[in-house]
């Protein structure tokens, strides 16, 4: 009788002989095909022990050691994972992928479907634009201000015969006010918070002015006005974000080499290389940063619509004051605010012209010191902050005032949002001029920001260069790869935060999870002593912090809201140009488009009609799907102007649809004459 188990043995093998089919066998046949199997699979292990010898044998112990330490290190961290986020346990760390091609890509891990160009930022092809465009560096170092305000006093501290010197206080009772312009008056105590000094001598017909300068301090009589602080130092550390207008992980590796060395050697800071933008200039990405809102739409990658939190008439036409935002937060928090925007014009309220605030939002601002050196200030005090004399710059008086609040209320908490716009926003190596004020910056700070969260980080990528810049591929991709790194209080460094850290810093993230970072910090993390590594999601926020896990879902461009032409993931794509005529087709369209633009914002008036003078590029997306093809293209036009875009096209109807417009010639003034009806950089004013 044929025997159950024996049957499960040839299901097991699935031999298709005459041995494993049902029959009347005799018992003695059935063992003689067990032992027929038994040393089968002996001769089989015996084989494989042998196999597993020399190798052994030619690699090692120290290479099984190594595997071993290595498994158990992923194991032992996808446990920690499971055990302290409290997400199911597929979020398994893989190791980086790199492909062979022209440029190399790097697979972000977790599974994310992200790769990301991996540059030299000497790529051979960036050096033809990274020229020596230092223009203070036959500047006076030796130059020492005539004047000086300290301990509440302005004084002047070199006399020369015939020179005479007064100041005047400027001061805006609230930011929608006129400016309120002192008398001059002779050096003396004074209250001033923004206090410009000048000096004259005397010329042929009348005085002639022979030196300017804006001094500030954080008068002791604003500091007794206000409330003592409701939280500790020891508990909630300072916080301090500092902007790099324009600067790319690449070009701050260029240009900011001592800076950089110093803020990851000295405070252990963490570098996060595939931050993505979500908007196209400044102010839409601030509005990200500090508001959490996006106000640019557009399309995600896939065809999901991103749609505008706010339009242009909720966060442009009307004030922001009742609008929940990142100083607000802070400030009811018990800090001690100040922001610091080194620009006249100011982030929030330009590129459109929009309103801003209506009131101050922070307990100090630099508005004032801006104003003096772009509007109201005597032609010497401006000149004395372009750098190319006496190698002082916008950027200067904004750290010395940064240093002067830290002073002040170092007995409280602090948050500071301090915005360099001049450093590096025109060229590709024009931060390199600021590496050593800011590493002495840095190293004169080091307490304060060694017990910080300190975080530095760019609104964008690089958008000022030439058109031929951005025809290299490291280029469009720096375009869109705004620069982060992030230092925490030493006392919190060995509690696995920064294990955590790096951990995220090896995905996609966006301005979102850094505001998200911030509140982290704020609200969530001083309840744990910053042990918090379980993900949180904030209620309302777009974004993930940094300093816990964050959720296992794939952090790519079709899952974060970021508007395709943005997103730093490389994208297969096949190049167009030589389709016969769809090239012109495309090129001329999106000219049509920008022409009807300018009719709905009824602009035609004012600024010029573009005609096609070369279609620079036109590729056709590889994540195009169902009836729908996505193609980028880029195009030059008379005047001169040069348009990048992403282009929908229905592949039935052959309906377009057009996405966020890039003008990426350095435009200027060009687009001016927009503003007071509706600014847009589509526009090439005739006058």
């Amino acid at each position: 009788m044929w025997l159950a188990n024996e049957e499960k043995k040839c299901l097991l093998f699935e031999y298709e002989h005459e041995k494993c089919k049902p029959s009347g066998k005799s018992r003695r046949f059935v063992n003689a095909n067990r032992l027929f199997y038994t040393l089968f699979i002996v001769s089989v292990l015996v084989f494989i022990g042998l196999y597993a010898a020399i190798s052994w044998h030619d690699k090692g112990l120290n290479n099984y050691f190594s595997t071993v330490n290595d498994s158990k290190s992923i194991t032992d961290q996808e446990n920690s994972t499971k055990s302290d986020s409290g997400i199911s346990g597929n979020s398994t760390i893989i190791p980086n992928l790199t492909t062979s091609e022209s440029i190399s890509t790097t697979q972000i891990p977790f599974k994310d479907d992200c790769s990301v160009p991996v540059f030299d930022p000497w790529d051979e092809t960036v050096k033809p634009f990274l020229t020596d465009t230092d223009f203070t560096k036959n500047c006076d170092r030796t130059w020492k201000p005539y004047t000086e305000l300290k301990n509440g006093t302005w004084i002047i501290v070199q006399e020369k015969p015939g020179m005479n010197c007064k100041a005047r206080c400027h001061h805006f009772p609230d930011l929608t006010s006129s400016v309120k312009i002192s008398d001059w008056f002779e050096p003396g105590p004074t209250d001033c918070e923004f206090l410009e000094a000048a000096c004259w001598e005397k010329g042929f017909f009348s005085e002639k002015e022979v030196y300017g300068y804006i001094h500030t301090q954080i008068p002791p009589s604003k500091r007794e006005k206000m409330e003592k602080p409701k939280i500790r130092k020891s508990e909630n550390p300072d916080v301090f974000v500092f902007i790099l207008d324009s600067i790319t992980p690449h070009s701050a590796k260029r240009s900011l080499p001592k800076t950089l060395e110093h803020f990851k050697s000295k405070h252990q800071a963490v570098d996060f290389p595939f931050l993505s933008q979500v908007g196209v200039r400044s102010q839409m990405n601030a509005f990200a940063l500090f508001f959490g809102k996006q106000v640019e739409a557009g399309t995600i990658k896939g065809g999901k619509p991103l749609e505008a939190d706010w339009a242009e008439e909720e966060y442009c036409k009307k004030y922001l004051d009742d609008k929940p935002n990142i100083f607000r937060d802070f400030g009811e928090a018990g800090y001690t605010t100040v922001h610091i925007d080194d620009w006249y014009l100011q982030t929030l309220t330009y590129n459109p012209v929009c309103l801003g605030f209506e009131h101050y939002y922070t307990n100090h601002t630099f508005y004032p010191f801006t104003y003096i050196n772009e509007v109201s200030g005597i032609k010497k005090t401006k000149d004395s902050l372009k750098g190319s004399d006496l190698c002082r710059e916008s950027y200067h008086g904004a750290i010395d005032y940064f240093d002067q609040f830290a002073e002040a209320y170092s007995d409280r908490p602090m948050f500071a949002l301090q915005w360099f716009v001049m450093l590096g926003h025109e060229k590709l190596t024009w931060a390199k001029r600021g590496d050593d004020s800011i590493l002495a910056w840095f190293e004169r700070n080091f307490e304060l920001f060694d017990n910080a969260f300190v975080i530095i980080t760019s609104d964008h990528g690089f958008r000022a260069g030439s058109s031929d810049y951005y025809q290299t591929e490291i280029g469009a991709f720096e375009k869109h790869n705004p620069f982060l790194q992030i230092s925490v209080p030493k006392k919190y460094r060995d509690n696995g935060i920064l294990e955590v850290m790096k951990e995220n810093a090896q995905r996609l993230q966006t301005h979102y999870d850094t505001r998200a970072t911030i509140l982290d910090i704020l609200k969530y993390q001083p309840s744990f002593n910053f042990t918090g590594r379980s993900t949180l999601k904030i209620s309302d926020e777009k974004g993930n912090s940094y300093l816990r896990h964050q959720p296992n879902f794939p952090r790519n461009c079709e899952h974060l809201p970021i508007p395709q032409q943005y997103c730093i993931c490389k994208s297969k794509s096949t190049d167009m140009m030589n389709v016969d005529g769809l090239a012109d087709r495309f090129g001329n369209a999106l000219l049509k488009h920008i022409e009807d633009e300018l009719v709905r914002l009824n602009l035609t008036s004012l600024c010029h009609s573009f005609k096609v003078t070369e279609v620079v590029s036109l590729d056709l997306h590889g994540d195009s799907i169902g009836s729908n093809a996505m193609y980028h293209i880029s195009v030059k036009t008379n005047l001169p102007a040069h348009f990048d875009a992403v282009i929908t096209e229905d592949k039935e109807t052959g309906k377009m649809e057009f996405k966020e417009i890039e003008r990426l010639d350095r435009y200027g003034t060009t687009a001016d004459c927009s503003a007071p009806i509706n600014f847009t950089s589509l526009c090439y004013c005739k006058n």
